[in-house]
């Protein structure tokens, strides 16, 4: 399996500072094990997609994620900014 980003996490990635980078990389690879530990979002135009919750300097961040063939990453966003960054 491998991991695929969708546009906006990939600038997120490229915007955010070198430790930041090093935890979502650490945080994407403990994902990568194992798939399920992400939690099920609720609604309609949520269906199949998982929110996985990490910190990062007292700050919440979410990464959403769907599994088919490969790792698919939706949205990287600071917990504030997650639903109105996850548009669908």
């Amino acid at each position: 399996m491998k991991i695929v980003f969708l546009r906006q996490p990939y600038k997120f990635i490229l915007r955010s500072d070198k430790k930041l980078k090093e935890k979502i990389k650490y945080e994407l690879l403990k994902i990568l094990e194992n798939p399920s530990l992400g939690k099920k979002l609720k609604g309609s135009k949520l269906k199949g997609i998982l929110s996985y919750c990490f910190m990062f300097l007292k700050v919440n961040y979410r990464i959403a994620y769907r599994v088919v063939d490969n790792l698919l990453i939706i949205s990287i966003a600071s917990r504030e900014n997650f639903y109105k960054d996850l548009q669908i």
